[in-house]
């Protein structure tokens, strides 16, 4: 006995038909991903090697440094009015004495402020650094897309998240080229989709 899910006229099941389709399919889409020109871009390869990013890398830690230092010196003062409070307690009256841990507890607020103005997310050391990077990053995505149009590539990955590629396809070279050449990030392009 024949048992076929189901019967098109002529007798051709659907699992045939199924098949070829696939196949057909597979067929076209092996001569178009022929056609394709695939590269991949470390990115961090990038960074280290356009002088911008050292530039933007230094500025940030020079500031970062001296908010560093500020935090220091409210560290210093708070334990110096600590310290001071601890040595005297005994010799201040009730009123000094309130008015004292008020002092060290207004500098502590301070202090934490601080931090959280500066340190904490969306602080003004992660603004900076946003500031800092956000041209960068224009130049070296315009870069590839120049890359990307000039050769004719269908796709520029990040190596970040590539599991495996071959070395042949890396453009990283070619677009550092281009970045020391100059790029134009008001010429860029949508991202296309």
């Amino acid at each position: 006995m024949k048992t076929e899910i189901f019967t098109i006229d002529g007798g051709i099941t659907l699992r045939i038909l199924a098949f070829i389709l696939t196949a057909v399919m597979g067929m076209a889409s092996l001569a178009t991903a022929q056609d394709l020109k695939i590269g991949f871009v470390q990115v961090e390869r990038l960074m280290q090697n356009f002088p911008e990013h050292d530039d933007a890398s230094r500025t940030y830690e020079s500031e970062l440094q001296s908010w560093q230092t500020q935090l220091n010196e409210y560290e210093q003062q708070i334990g110096t009015l600590q310290e001071e409070f601890e040595q005297r307690a005994m010799l201040f009256s009730p009123e000094k004495k309130r008015e004292k841990q008020e002092e060290i507890l207004s500098k502590r607020q301070e202090a934490v402020k601080f931090y959280q103005d500066v340190f904490a997310e969306g602080g003004k050391a992660e603004q900076r650094q946003t500031e800092l990077w956000k041209p960068i990053y224009a130049k070296i995505n315009r870069a590839i897309e120049i890359l990307g149009e000039r050769e004719t590539y269908a796709m520029i990955f990040n190596a970040q998240g590539l599991l495996y590629a071959r070395d042949s396809l890396d453009v990283t070279e070619q677009v550092l080229e281009i970045l020391k050449a100059g790029v134009d990030v008001s010429t860029s392009t949508a991202p296309r989709r």
